[in-house]
């Protein structure tokens, strides 16, 4: 009976520790800090891959971003995830680690922040963004269906 009720204890602090961590992330998106993006494509594989969930960290000056980091930055209205490989003044070159070429220069402004990292690796949710994705796809098909004009 005493191994149930220490499994009982560990389920439960699991569960709180679980709990706290969501509220967390959520008061830190509201209150902007930190923002969550999905991975879609496979420009950074191995290292991140389609459905990974990462945690971006929004409020981040030019100054700390170094070589060696991944950065969300917006070029046009697409979100890019890739790593900095070069930094000119205000101005970073990225590139996807499964990518040959790097990126055309990307401006300060255009970066939305970068990749929470643990240990110079990526902190990454596998497969979680799964869910967005097939709500944005599903969504998006539904115009490429036939509609029957005649109802």
């Amino acid at each position: 009976m005493s191994a149930i009720r220490t499994l009982r204890a560990v389920l439960i602090a699991l569960e709180s520790l679980v709990g706290l961590s969501l509220l967390t992330l959520v008061i830190l998106t509201l209150l902007g800090y930190i923002t969550l993006a999905v991975v879609e494509g496979n420009s950074m594989e191995p290292t991140l891959q389609t459905g990974d969930l990462v945690i971006v960290l929004k409020r981040v000056a030019t100054s700390d971003v170094s070589v060696g980091d991944v950065v969300v930055y917006r070029r046009g209205s697409t979100l890019i995830i890739h790593r900095v490989v070069m930094i000119e003044g205000s101005t970073f070159i990225t590139k996807g680690d499964n990518n040959w070429v790097v990126d055309p220069p990307v401006n300060s402004e255009a970066v939305i922040g970068k990749v929470l990292e643990i240990g110079g690796r990526p902190l990454k949710v596998p497969l979680v963004g799964y869910l967005t994705l097939l709500l944005r796809y599903s969504i998006t098909s539904l115009t490429y269906l036939p509609v029957d004009r005649n109802l």
